[in-house]
């Protein structure tokens, strides 16, 4: 039986079809191929030894006696080539045109899954992450970042080694400002934050908890847009992303690439999306907001429904998505 939802922070509506499940599908996209093409690596502009072929690099880590631009590194932060934003303001457009786009480049070998990475990779990576929105924070002109991530074709990749994206910029997006709106109404209203209702009971007895860590819960939202849609959340319940200490981050990588491993299991091999969502720098810690790390499977495009209603048609409950994703985990 169908069932329709609104999520209180992001607003969004989705629809629960579980008969969607069980429809035809004619089409078929295999989102990793089982062999790499010779003409994939030469083609490839992040691998190691073509340098050259990106911008100067703004952040590495690299092995010891290594130079800037060079070979030896194990990930690379390098502004894309191809910006959504211009780094440079021009008055005669107006001043929030201003923007940072980089590129982390998350191995130095052509992989186009992030899940074959080890556990030091992934901590490299989100240490990496830490540092940029560090950066940009002193940046006086802008206002808001955001880091995402994108695997496959349906999860919008044009580039098959893998990597992630930083967006930076004076805008904030109207998502982020509905987030926040909702997240200061609640906390004034209550005491509490809107974000606990996520791994708490709801009125009708659903809890998304998947499990917690000494550091963060893991939860599938009450109104989850993509079949098990997952959300990593801090228990300190801090606002800021780069508020996060070592400790954290090691957590964090380690719970991202269990996770991540897990959705595979269940899933297969599939394409996704990853969000850091964390609030604009301005944002005070009194303000209700908590950052969080957001999984986006994408198992199937986004068609003409989506598109003309802004609302999602999701035929797996997050309570299902749970229940696997526990079983899963814990094996």
């Amino acid at each position: 039986m169908s069932e329709i939802r609104t999520d209180p922070l992001t607003g969004y509506t989705t629809i629960f079809a579980p008969e969607r499940a069980q429809r035809p599908i004619a089409l078929s996209l295999d989102p990793t191929p089982s062999e790499i093409t010779q003409e994939q690596l030469e083609s490839d502009p992040f691998a190691e030894g073509k340098e050259d072929e990106t911008t100067p690099e703004l952040y590495a880590v690299r092995s010891a006696g290594t130079q800037p631009n060079q070979p030896g590194w194990q990930l690379r932060v390098v502004a894309n080539k191809y910006p959504a934003l211009t780094p440079y303001a021009v008055a005669a457009c107006g001043s929030n045109h201003y923007g940072v786009h980089e590129v982390i480049v998350e191995c130095p070998q052509f992989e186009t899954q992030i899940t074959r990475l080890g556990s030091s990779q992934f901590q490299e990576i989100f240490r990496a992450y830490r540092q940029r929105v560090a950066t940009h924070r002193e940046d006086p002109q802008l206002d808001y970042v955001i880091i995402f991530k994108n695997q496959g074709i349906l999860g919008g990749a044009s580039l098959g080694h893998a990597h992630s994206q930083l967006v930076a910029s004076q805008m904030v997006p109207e998502a982020m400002q509905q987030e926040l709106k909702a997240a200061q109404k609640h906390f004034a209203e209550t005491g509490s934050s809107l974000f606990e209702t996520l791994f708490q009971k709801q009125p009708n007895g659903v809890s998304g908890l998947v499990m917690s860590t000494p550091h963060f819960y893991v939860v599938c939202p009450y109104a989850s847009r993509f079949a098990f849609e997952t959300w990593i959340i801090p228990r300190t319940l801090n606002t800021h992303f780069d508020q996060s200490t070592d400790q954290e981050l090691d957590d964090l990588s380690d719970l991202s690439r269990r996770l991540l491993l897990a959705l595979e299991d269940i899933l297969g091999s599939h394409d996704f999306n990853f969000v850091i969502q964390t609030p604009p720098f301005a944002t005070s810690d009194q303000s209700g907001y908590t950052w969080s790390l957001r999984v986006y499977p994408r198992l199937a495009h986004l068609a003409g429904f989506e598109l003309a209603t802004n609302m999602y048609i999701n035929p797996v409950f997050p309570e299902q998505a749970v229940e696997m994703l526990k079983k899963q985990l814990d094996s």
